[in-house]
């Protein structure tokens, strides 16, 4: 196969080829990760984070498989200058999901609030700059900023996000059998509703910001590290089924109401373009498709 059929390969099956690479890195990582456990925490921790880059090392990969300039990708992913308002949404929202869902716990279901399982509000931040680093954030550059805009070439906002989300679920599935992961007590089926909503949020995220991940970078950090806050056991009480539940039925019912204000067809409001196709020359995906 030459390189021109190579090129014409990627554009025709993104998403399958872009899934079986990001797995193909991730997972190797992870499977290394459990076939050392002694190697100290050190090794292990860092084959662990490793493996959580594989959606953008499979990005860079993939653009340069493409003949496509990484640098133009590189200026339109991390552009820092979007709408303060997408800033203000991916800062403040996963706070509100828990203040909500603990509310309803304690309220409504007669959970116990216990302020003693709950971190200090003082290292929220110190939380939400390491997992925007190696415990989630990082993901980003690859799900919403190369195959979101990928997929929007052909698909409607929302069926991409979909597909994302379904590709982003199953990608931790070897986390959920690895010892030690915060996936060992989330209940399966319910974690793919999640993140089927939430990769709507993010994908109204990144597309309101015109293609910048870095508010959709502090969404999902933000909604990782606020687990530790959740006012009903804590962390134990986030990944229980009542507790991660009442989050998932938060999300859904905020990505239910994004569809219904912006359509499906572009998830951004009509002033702000959609992402642009990765490593392309700005113009905006076609995002209203089918």
């Amino acid at each position: 196969m030459g390189a021109m059929d190579h090129r014409r390969f990627l554009d025709r099956h993104p998403l399958a080829v872009y899934t079986g690479i990001t797995y193909a890195i991730s997972w190797t990582f992870w499977g290394l990760w459990a076939a050392v456990p002694d190697a100290g925490d050190l090794p292990s921790t860092a084959l662990y984070v490793a493996g959580g880059f594989g959606p953008v090392l499979a990005a860079l990969l993939l653009i340069r498989a493409s003949g496509r300039p990484v640098r133009p990708w590189l200026r339109r992913t991390f552009r820092v200058r979007a709408r303060p308002r997408y800033y203000l949404i991916a800062l403040t929202l996963p706070v509100a999901a828990v203040a909500l869902a603990g509310a309803a716990h304690a309220g409504v279901l007669g959970g116990t609030v216990t302020p003693e399982a709950v971190e200090s509000p003082l290292a929220y931040p110190i939380f939400l700059g390491v997992v925007l680093l190696f415990f989630g954030g990082q993901e980003e550059p690859g799900w919403r900023g190369y195959l979101l805009p990928r997929l929007q070439e052909s698909h409607s906002a929302l069926r991409s996000a979909l597909a994302i989300g379904v590709v982003w679920a199953f990608w931790h599935l070897p986390l959920f059998v690895l010892p030690g992961t915060i996936q060992n007590d989330i209940v399966f089926p319910l974690y793919v509703v999640n993140l089927l909503a939430l990769s709507v949020v993010l994908t109204w995220v990144t597309n309101g910001a015109n293609g910048s991940v870095l508010p959709a970078m502090l969404l999902h950090a933000g909604s990782n590290a606020v687990v530790n806050y959740y006012p009903v056991g804590g962390p134990d009480g986030a990944v229980s089924v009542t507790g991660y539940g009442l989050l998932t039925a938060v999300v859904v019912l905020v990505a239910i109401a994004l569809v219904r204000g912006y359509g499906p067809g572009e998830l951004a409001p009509v002033d702000e373009q959609p992402a642009t196709p990765a490593g392309g020359n700005g113009s905006p995906g076609s995002a209203g498709r089918p």
